[in-house]
């Protein structure tokens, strides 16, 4: 499975919810999760040819972030154990950013279109818009990652015997906020993915013509 920011924040997010008082809104994190990755899975299924976008797993090896995949997940993971594997997902994100930001306008379109590297009409704009989105994406990604391990925080900090208690008016803040930054992560991820894409299908089609 290809982890893009989008998961990875359902991995660092979705980490929190057994130390939660379960309601609507939590539920609601763990439908948004699941739809990111279905919609990635749904998409890689229907294309002719599985398309190529920017996720951890293009940097560096992803065997590290199954296992903390598999850590969230596990029902006898303690909330340690859940919130440690939180903050790996985290800085996965933040070295992702990492190697995004020095990248030129060059380097970022070859890396985008990997081997489509004609010549094909647009290629200027595109790669402009396609800079652009990367530095917004890398710059707004920073920000939320930064208020994700804020919110991490507070929920460590709400908690007691591994419960946050449900009267707590923190526990409803927290569990919106964190709605809030799953939603803002997804379009973040959605709208800088959709330019990658639109540059690969203008290469194939110019190079089917």
């Amino acid at each position: 499975m290809r982890r893009s920011l989008v998961v990875l924040f359902a991995a660092s997010l979705l980490s929190a919810l057994p130390l939660c008082a379960q309601d609507p809104e939590q539920q609601s994190l763990g439908d948004i999760a699941r739809q990111a990755r279905k919609a990635k899975e749904d998409r890689d299924k229907t294309a002719a040819t599985p398309a190529k976008v920017f996720t951890d797993e293009n940097f560096q090896s992803g065997s590290t972030g199954k296992a903390d995949l598999a850590q969230l997940a596990s029902p006898s993971a303690s909330p340690t154990e859940r919130m440690v594997a939180a903050r790996r997902a985290i800085a996965r994100g933040e070295q992702l950013l990492d190697t995004l930001d020095p990248m030129n306008r060059t380097t970022l379109a070859e890396l985008a279109l990997q081997g489509q590297n004609n010549d094909f009409p647009g290629r200027r704009a595109w790669e402009e818009k396609l800079f652009a989105a990367k530095q917004h994406y890398v710059s707004h990604g920073r920000d939320l990652f930064r208020e994700t391990k804020a919110l991490l925080n507070n929920m460590e900090a709400s908690t007691s015997s591994g419960k946050a208690n449900p009267s707590d008016p923190r526990t409803t803040e927290i569990s919106h906020r964190a709605l809030q930054l799953m939603q803002d992560a997804n379009k973040t991820d959605a709208d800088f993915q959709a330019i990658v894409l639109e540059g690969q299908d203008l290469a194939k089609r110019s190079a089917n013509h």
